[in-house]
């Protein structure tokens, strides 16, 4: 799988979380040793890394 195709795909992922972002840490919670607010600041995290890394993808190619 290229990158390309993997940012697609992890920005495809972190759309479906916006808004939910109290039940999917709650999930996560559950299922792993962090509490809920540590599992909501990740969230948070990886979201802004995702959509800064996204947002370098949208440039043209040409113009380096």
């Amino acid at each position: 799988m290229d990158e390309m195709s993997m940012k697609a795909k992890l920005r495809r992922l972190i759309g479906l979380i916006e808004g939910h972002e109290d039940k999917v840490a709650e999930q996560v919670s559950k299922r792993t040793s962090m509490d809920k607010k540590q599992a909501k600041d990740r969230i948070y995290k990886i979201q802004e890394k995702v959509n800064k890394d996204s947002n370098v993808d949208n440039r043209d190619r040409n113009q380096r």
